[in-house]
């Protein structure tokens, strides 16, 4: 494109006026030309002119005008920018997969959350494994030994597991009161087995399980 041709030019090579009275009001001279190619590329460039009123007298005038308006270099531009996708394809590519990758990574967030595996899951999981373990023969509710009524231990092991003296039968390993107002006691029956058994206030048993079969130690 030759650098000497402007975009836009007015041209008046010929102009003779014997006598020229010329009002005019609010004169508007606008360049505007909206173009748009998807998220690569957006122009404007053209001209608008606007007159609200004029009042001209003229004697005895001679005269030639032209308004050239050049979208070359605008068009010039577009087909640049055509040019380029066409050879590099990949930019749109790009462009269309970097949209779907945000897209998927709102949705793949709280999805994963949800997941089995995901933090959600693992986050309720691991709640559940501290409570497990606990209530768990050798775990740290096992392994606290009330002293109330006295009761003390001889010996515990380190896997939470009572040695010694305090693994004969009729032994008992802990004494505690639940909420209910009941004892709850741990004890060693008959074949070894560690016996847990509630009591009322009186001291009648009302329930009893096996928490750790003696062959288990």
């Amino acid at each position: 494109m030759p650098g000497d041709q402007p975009d836009v030019f007015l041209d008046v090579p010929n102009l003779s006026v014997d006598e020229i009275k010329l009002d005019v009001q609010n004169l508007e001279a606008h360049i505007a030309l909206n173009a748009r190619l998807a998220n690569l590329l957006s122009l404007n460039a053209g001209a608008d002119v606007g007159i609200e009123r004029v009042n001209i007298q003229i004697k005895g005038v001679k005269a030639q005008a032209q308004l050239i308006v050049r979208l070359d270099n605008v068009a010039a531009i577009i087909d640049r920018t055509l040019t380029t996708i066409d050879r590099n394809p990949q930019i749109l590519t790009r462009l269309l997969d970097s949209v779907d990758r945000t897209v998927g990574t709102v949705g793949g967030v709280a999805n994963t959350a949800i997941q089995p595996g995901g933090v959600v899951d693992r986050t309720v999981g691991t709640v559940g494994n501290v409570a497990n373990t606990a209530i768990q023969p050798g775990g740290v509710v096992d392994r606290t030994v009330g002293t109330v009524g006295g009761v003390a231990n001889n010996a515990v092991g380190t896997v939470g597991n009572v040695a010694g003296e305090a693994l004969k039968p009729g032994s008992v390993l802990s004494s505690t009161v639940n909420s209910l107002g009941q004892t709850v006691q741990r004890v060693v029956d008959a074949s070894g087995n560690i016996v847990e058994r509630t009591l009322d206030t009186s001291g009648k048993v009302l329930s009893s399980r096996v928490v750790q079969k003696a062959g288990s130690r």
